[in-house]
């Protein structure tokens, strides 16, 4: 089996040791780390979902999901990026008017435009996240000085020695999983040198996710030229096959699986040690599929029985790390929510949603048969919210930043979106388990509407606090 190489994890590898009494830099030892990221999640994605499948409490006006359950803890968190620049500007200099500010955000007659002129995108989110610096928008952990930022996360947890893995509902080399994945681009659209980077680093031990290019959005065999460029490229994916079609064959030490049968049998039992798994569908594994329109409902249009679940993914990752007696570090992505709120698709948006919940649900399931929470730390938030979503009146000054609806279980919410972009509102954080106080201690800033809230940034120093004992600076680091 071949040995994930350290010539990628050491470069600019800095570990600075900070006191004891900061409690924020405090060594951790935590086995597990799983981070769970709802694209474009706000906090009306969550309970637009929560209001459809009846776990809303209206009386308290919160949801009644396992995230609110005992012992979880919510902060807010900002996402603004360095700058809106697409390309290094070569100042890693702080756009200060993009520094999340409640006063602008919440004014009912300016709020909305300045949240919609002001907002990161996913790449930017992502870096923040796997390296606790902020850089331009369309840079993976890239900086405004036209440099990697190296050690992201996934190298900080390998360097540590636990098993490393990403999980995806959209094309496995998209910003998101890219980001916190490890690779680095100047570009989030340099797909093929992205997914190459994510395969052959030897960093990850799990890498999952739709992009297949034998199949269209609904799982059909394609009738055209096939498009490679998610997968590394027609050599790559070649390999990647040839690998698949070979009894305990593996590329770059990852056994490839595709199928649904393939998937299912990484449920239970025992499992290769690696796996990179490539879902026999195009784009995403439910949103892109056929029949999506403004009057359609959640589940209107049958759900594809030949791709795994989010859900079914997130188990099987969890399986196969969970192999590893020095632990975990995971990131799942309910990567189409964000596809939903671009196309104002809200039973699309609630069924992405759904979807994420149920992953959700089977973690902490696995942590509570397999772990226990004084072992393990679950994070969960958006890297942006998408689409500006507010209540069925919320066009209207009087009415702005009007809650959404309720109708009740089953019945889509009355809502409204305002925006077909990413915006600057703030997100939600929840997280339950070893280290979670972490979060709350570092959320140093109030929102008058949401409460105490953290930076993204702030996310990633608690995770590598977790997985490595003394934080781990990043090579590139803003002034």
């Amino acid at each position: 089996m071949q040995t994930r190489t350290t010539r990628i994890w050491l470069i600019g590898l800095t570990v600075v040791c900070l006191s004891a009494s900061s409690p924020r830099f405090l060594m951790g030892d935590v086995k597990n780390v799983i981070l769970m990221i709802g694209d474009g999640a706000g906090y009306n994605h969550w309970i637009a979902a929560s209001m459809y499948q009846g776990r809303w409490d209206a009386q308290r006006g919160q949801s009644t999901q396992v995230y609110d359950g005992d012992g979880w803890i919510e902060v807010g968190c900002s996402t603004h990026p360095l700058n809106l620049s697409d390309t290094p500007q070569k100042t890693d200099v702080q756009d200060r008017q993009l520094i999340y500010a409640p006063a602008k955000a919440w004014d009912p007659q300016t709020g909305y435009d300045w949240l919609n002129r002001t907002f990161t995108d996913s790449a930017a989110a992502g870096t923040a996240l796997a390296t606790g610096v902020k850089t331009y928008n369309n840079a993976i952990n890239w900086s405004d000085l036209d440099r990697p930022i190296l050690p992201t996360i996934a190298h900080i947890a390998a360097q540590s020695g636990r098993s490393a893995g990403v999980v995806t509902s959209v094309q496995w080399s998209h910003a998101t999983p890219a980001a916190l994945g490890g690779a680095r681009s100047a570009k989030r659209n340099d797909y093929e040198t992205i997914a190459n980077q994510m395969i052959q680093d030897g960093i990850l031990d799990v890498i999952m996710g739709a992009g297949h290019p034998d199949f269209d959005d609904d799982g059909r065999p394609v009738t055209n030229e096939p498009t490679h460029r998610y997968v590394g490229g027609k050599e790559t994916w070649e390999a990647i096959e040839a690998a698949r079609a070979t009894p305990d064959g593996t590329y770059h030490g990852l056994r490839p699986v595709s199928t649904n049968a393939e998937f299912q049998s990484l449920l239970s039992g025992e499992t290769p040690r690696r796996v990179l798994g490539t879902a026999q569908v195009a784009r995403t594994l439910q949103y892109s599929r056929k029949g999506r329109s403004e009057d359609e409902n959640p589940y209107d249009t049958p759900r594809l029985t030949n791709v795994p679940t989010l859900a079914q993914m997130t188990q099987g990752a969890l399986n196969v790390l969970g192999q590893n007696p020095r632990g975990l570090w995971l990131m799942v992505e309910g990567g189409a929510i964000d596809w939903a709120g671009h196309d104002n698709q809200g039973a699309r948006m609630i069924e992405e949603q759904v979807e994420f919940v149920e992953a959700i649900e089977a973690v902490v399931q696995w942590i509570e048969a397999n772990s226990d929470w004084d072992e393990t730390l679950l994070i969960l938030t958006a890297d942006h919210e998408t689409g500006l979503v507010w209540g069925p009146d919320s066009a209207e000054e009087e009415h702005r930043f009007q809650p959404i609806v309720d109708q009740g279980p089953g019945q889509m919410p009355l809502l409204r979106f305002h925006s077909k972009e990413h915006t600057n509102s703030l997100v939600p954080v929840f997280a339950k388990g070893r280290g979670a106080r972490w979060l709350v201690e570092t959320a140093d800033r109030t929102d008058p509407v949401r409460g105490p809230y953290l930076d993204n940034t702030d996310v990633f120093h608690v995770m590598a606090k977790a997985v490595s004992g003394p934080v781990v600076a990043p090579a590139e680091a803003n002034p």
